[in-house]
């Protein structure tokens, strides 16, 4: 399995240039709660039917959660595993734009 070294790349970015800005890491988590994902599975949860909501709860979980999710009542061999710890997310930008929103 290949892992990036944050902290490298993160080092070589603000001594390669003085004009960007370095933001990161945060979890995949963090990432899609800072951009509104719970509002959205809630908004979306209130409009559909129970097979569609067990579908958008499994994905919400596979995307933010961590571990094997507590809610699953399918086959043992099926239980979404989140990934919501899992993955970092980290932004580089030109300094002129300021902090991208998730992190804030």
């Amino acid at each position: 399995m290949f892992r990036l070294n944050f902290l490298t790349w993160v080092f070589f970015l603000t001594i390669s240039a003085d004009d960007i800005s370095v933001h990161g890491p945060i979890t995949q988590s963090q990432f899609l709660g800072s951009l509104g994902i719970n509002f959205r599975v809630e908004a979306l949860l209130q409009n559909c039917t129970e097979e569609q909501a067990e579908s958008l709860r499994t994905g919400y979980w596979r995307l933010v959660g961590d571990g094997e999710a507590p809610f699953w009542e399918g086959p043992e061999d099926q239980t979404p595993i989140g990934m919501g710890t899992r993955y970092l997310a980290m932004a580089i930008i030109n300094k002129k734009q300021g902090t991208p929103v998730p992190f804030e």
